[in-house]
C-alpha cells in the first residue's frame, strides 16, 4: 500500500505540523503578555498624566495665593511703616512737650 517513504514523509510532516503549531501557541502566548504589559504601562501612564495635571492645578493654585500674600505683606509693610512714622512723629511731639 504505502510506501515507506510515503510514510516517512507523513510522519515528518505530522512532526512539521505539531512544530508548527507548538510555534504558535509560543508566539500566542508571548503576544499575550506583551499585551498584558503592555496594558498595565499604559494604565500606569495614564495615570501619571492625570496626577501630573492634579500637581499642576495645585501649583497653579499655589502661585495665586503666594501672589496674594505677597501683595498683602506689601501693603502691611506700608502700614506698618506709616504707622512707625505716626510713632515717631508722636514721640518727638512728647519729647518736646517735655522739654518746654
Amino acid at each position: 500500500m504505502y510506501s515507506v517513504r510515503m510514510v516517512a514523509a507523513l510522519i515528518l510532516l505530522g512532526s512539521a505540523f505539531q512544530l508548527l503549531a507548538r510555534d504558535v501557541s509560543v508566539e500566542q502566548n508571548a503576544l499575550q503578555y506583551a499585551r498584558r504589559a503592555y496594558e498595565q504601562i499604559e494604565a500606569e501612564h495614564k495615570a501619571d498624566l492625570e496626577q501630573a495635571a492634579l500637581t499642576k492645578d495645585a501649583l497653579v493654585s499655589l502661585r495665586k495665593k503666594y501672589d496674594e500674600e505677597q501683595k498683602k505683606a506689601a501693603l502691611s509693610g506700608k502700614k506698618k511703616q506709616q504707622a512707625k512714622a505716626k510713632l515717631d512723629k508722636a514721640r518727638d511731639a512728647l519729647d518736646a512737650a517735655w522739654k518746654r
